[in-house]
């Protein structure tokens, strides 16, 4: 059995076929994609009529904001809101 600092077997080991491209291969061409137009990598952008926009400000006592917190639970106190409004077809 080899030593562990022996170097034998890596050296055998270059001479076997593998997947991976030599350094003589020609390189990859990677196109360049404008992320504003919604062409390239990531999700699409939404449609105007799909994005919220509409910022509402709401003022709570500190016993109101954390009641709201408790109910929401993990999820945001915001998200806990837009779905009670849906919930009750305010909106």
């Amino acid at each position: 059995m080899p030593s562990k600092n022996d170097l034998s077997a890596l050296k055998s080991a270059q001479h076997k076929p593998t997947i991976l491209p030599s350094n003589d291969a020609p390189p990859v061409e990677q196109v360049a994609v404008n992320p504003k137009t919604g062409q390239g990598v990531g999700r699409p952008p939404k449609g105007k009529t799909e994005k919220r926009s509409v910022k509402i400000t709401l003022s709570l006592t500190e016993a109101e904001g954390s009641k709201i917190s408790q109910q929401a639970g993990l999820a945001g106190d915001a998200t806990f809101l837009y779905a009670k409004l849906k919930e009750h077809g305010i909106i």
